[in-house]
């Protein structure tokens, strides 16, 4: 009877033993799949848009990440109303949205491309700001970027809160909207008959994502949109 017990004992321990080997094996082979996965995923050139009935003709090219489910994005685009609409980028009027990690600044008839930064960037929004150019004609494009890892999680993705970039229509001036290295917007307006932008950023010193103790700072600051390069200025009503 003992040695039927221990025989009983050591298969048990032999076959807990083969099934961790194959948990592990199933796990490396799941990681190993996963930084394939990784690895295939690559950059393409959308379709350019152009914002319409503005003075300086220019085509905007967004270069987006894709992963290697390429499938997915074949017979993907829709038109209408004027609305584009697919898997890289979505665009309804003066916003566009996607997955973009550049874009790529063409004038009409130079053949010409220019990058807007010389390093990939996590680009969740483009807006024309159409009032301001009613008002101005200073032909603008707020970004929304991510940029900050925001809730401490050491990696910088979709969870983390965006900060706000600007530039000229073209590219040009392209600017993080911040008064110092560790700022994020967080709150900001159009004033004076649209020419500033009037906007405060936050430095989290205690790494909550919010402004809840006295070492948090605001800190104040205005784009005088009509200038040649979109200067800031700080200021401070406190």
């Amino acid at each position: 009877m003992k040695k039927i017990i221990t025989s009983t004992l050591m298969l048990t321990l032999l076959i807990s033993s083969c099934d961790k080997k194959v948990i592990e094996k199933q796990t490396e082979l799941k990681s190993n799949q996963q930084e394939i996965i990784n690895s295939e995923n690559k950059k393409i050139a959308d379709l350019p848009f152009q914002i319409d009935s503005i003075t300086t003709q220019i085509l905007i090219h967004p270069i987006i990440s894709i992963d290697k489910d390429s499938e997915k994005y074949i017979n993907r685009s829709s038109y209408k109303n004027n609305n584009i609409i697919n898997q890289g980028i979505s665009q309804y009027g003066d916003v566009i949205n996607g997955n973009i990690v550049n874009l790529k600044f063409e004038a009409l008839n130079t053949n010409k491309l220019i990058a807007l930064s010389s390093k990939d960037i996590k680009i969740t929004s483009i807006t024309f700001l159409r009032d301001i150019y009613n008002e101005t004609n200073k032909e603008i494009l707020l970004y929304s970027i991510t940029d900050t890892d925001t809730n401490y999680d050491k990696q910088i993705d979709h969870k983390d809160e965006a900060t706000l970039y600007i530039s000229y229509i073209d590219g040009s001036k392209f600017k993080r909207l911040s008064l110092t290295t560790k700022d994020i917007v967080h709150q900001y307006k159009f004033t004076l008959n649209k020419q500033r932008l009037y906007f405060n950023t936050l430095v989290d010193i205690n790494k909550d994502g919010a402004l809840t103790t006295p070492q948090d700072k605001l800190h104040y600051g205005f784009v005088d949109l009509l200038s040649d390069n979109l200067d800031i200025t700080h200021y401070n009503p406190i």
